[in-house]
Formats: C-alpha cells, sequence, structure tokens
C-alpha cells in the first residue's frame, strides 16, 4: 500500500505540483479497497434532502479516493474501480459514484471514460497577486441586499442544474436565505455589481479560516474558496463578472491570500473560458457516473 501511494504520489507531483493530498491515503473507518499496483478508500454520503446540500449534489453519493502507480496506471485505475463498483449496494435514491482525479494526470483517466464515467465538474485554481483595482459599480453587500443576492443565487443553481449534477428542491430558496443570513453576508467576503442602479451580479468568497475543507488539495497557502459568481444575462459582456472577479482576489491578496479555488461545471460552455480568461486553470476532475434510480 505505502508503495502504491508512493509512486501515485510521484507521479501526481511530476505533472501537478500544486495538487496537494496524494502522499497519503486517509481511512474513513472502512476496509481499503486494493487491485494490482492500485488502492483505494470508498465513502457513501447520504445527503438530507432538506438541505442547501442538496441542491448542489444528488442525494447519494459513492465516492473513491484512490491511488494508482506500476507501468500500467490506467490499468490499475480500472481494476480498482471496478472492484468498488463490484461492492455497490444501496437502493438509496439519487445515487452517483464520484471519482476525484488531479486533472493534468491523464495518464489513468480512459478506465474512467471506458466504464462510462465523465468529467461533470472542476476544482481550479490561481495564484493571488497584490495589485490595487477599483470597480465603481461594484460595492460590499450588506443584510439590505439580501432579496436581491438570494434571487441571484437562485438563478446560478437553476442555471447549473442543466447540466446534471444540481437540483433546484422545494428547499432551496429558503436554504439559500438562512446562508446568506446565517453565514455568507455576515462571516464572508461578499459583493454586488450595479447597473443602472440594480443589483445584476454577485460574488461570494470564503477567507481561509473557513475554506480549510478544500485548503488540503492545494499546495499554496492560504486558500480562499470562490463559491458563488453570478450575472444577470442581461449584463453579459459587459465586464460586470471580470470587475467582481478582480475585486474578490484583489481584496484576498492583500490580506495574505496565495491561492483562490472554486468550482464550475465543465459542460458550462461560459465557465470555462471565462475562468480560463482569469487565469483559473484545472486542479481536480470530479469524474462522475449516474446510477439509473431503482423502482420498487
Amino acid at each position: 500500500m505505502d508503495e502504491v501511494i508512493k509512486g501515485h504520489a510521484a507521479r501526481v507531483r511530476a505533472v501537478d505540483p500544486l495538487v496537494g493530498g496524494h502522499d497519503d491515503l486517509r481511512e474513513r473507518g472502512e476496509e481499503p479497497l486494493r487491485a494490482r499496483d492500485a488502492v483505494g478508500v470508498a465513502s457513501l454520503d447520504r445527503i438530507d434532502p432538506g438541505s442547501l446540500r442538496a441542491s448542489w449534489s444528488p442525494l447519494t453519493v459513492h465516492r473513491l479516493e484512490a491511488r494508482v502507480a506500476g507501468p500500467d496506471p490506467e490499468a490499475a485505475l480500472g481494476g480498482l474501480v471496478d472492484r468498488w463498483t463490484g461492492t455497490l449496494r444501496s437502493g438509496d435514491p439519487e445515487q452517483a459514484l464520484v471519482v476525484p482525479w488531479p486533472s493534468r494526470d491523464t495518464a489513468p483517466v480512459r478506465a474512467l471514460a471506458v466504464r462510462g464515467f465523465a468529467p461533470i465538474a472542476v476544482s481550479a485554481v490561481r495564484r493571488l497577486r497584490k495589485r490595487s483595482v477599483r470597480a465603481s459599480a461594484v460595492r460590499r453587500a450588506t443584510l439590505a441586499d439580501l432579496e436581491a443576492v438570494a434571487w441571484l443565487y437562485e438563478r446560478l443553481v437553476a442555471f447549473d442544474a442543466q447540466f446534471g449534477w444540481v437540483t433546484v428542491r422545494a428547499s432551496t430558496s429558503a436554504r439559500i436565505r438562512e446562508l446568506l443570513v446565517g453565514e455568507a453576508l455576515p462571516l464572508e467576503w461578499c459583493w454586488v455589481a450595479e447597473v443602472e442602479g440594480e443589483v445584476a451580479g454577485v460574488v461570494i468568497v470564503s477567507p481561509p479560516e473557513r475554506s480549510r475543507w478544500i485548503a488540503r488539495s492545494v499546495n499554496a497557502w492560504p486558500v480562499a474558496y470562490l463559491g458563488v459568481l453570478y450575472v444577470e444575462p442581461s449584463v453579459r459582456g459587459q465586464g460586470v463578472g471580470t470587475a467582481l472577479t478582480e475585486i474578490a482576489q484583489s481584496h484576498a491578496a492583500a490580506r495574505g491570500v496565495h491561492s483562490m479555488v472554486l468550482h464550475h461545471a465543465l459542460p458550462n460552455p461560459f465557465s470555462a473560458p471565462f475562468w480560463a480568461q482569469r487565469g483559473y486553470r484545472p486542479l481536480i476532475t470530479q469524474w462522475v457516473r449516474h446510477l439509473p434510480q431503482t423502482t420498487s
């Protein structure tokens, strides 16, 4: 097991030194899965249908953290995935399988594609530099902006739902408002952009002390997480998204943040070009396979 992890870490480090967390394998109370030149830990996440997380994910997520080495990493990953999927026995609703993989470590990923997995989302990263940015139409959000920000957040969820991982649920609107009132507006960095006096865009960033959950994936700290960016379609192409992003990055860099991380949907035809132009590049790709719904 140790030799596989060392070999895996060395290969990942060679293709992308910015990827963190691959020089070990955290066990979660389950016996590790093993295959030739491969080892992994499987986990099962059942999500409360009434939580905000349920808007951003299927309700049942089987996840495999895998490490592969040897002369044929594709075969090693394929053997491990076959072992894993052969153990799954859950009748829960909305089941999906997830294998997170370093985006630049392309040698093994054909094993996922031929087994019905598709790259659905990516965590992307950019290293920040201190710079002065002014954008007169962008200002810090306050509780007075709650309804406008909530509306934009709901529009973001509805837009991302087109791509197969996100779902608008009956509880989505209420949970978004709870998050904004209890956490995002008082504890995080939130800006809105106004166009002709109306709020038309929003960006929300979690500072480093609230981004520890994702910081382990990056070998450059401190890390902040850009969780929300949305601009009304009617004003896109006018630099609103760019202004919001630059203000957020400038604010974070001035407070010592080294890297900004975010997620975006790969099937979204707007996200990948926009974030690439802003200097973000893929770090970890989420390879996903949805399981068919079972009927009783």
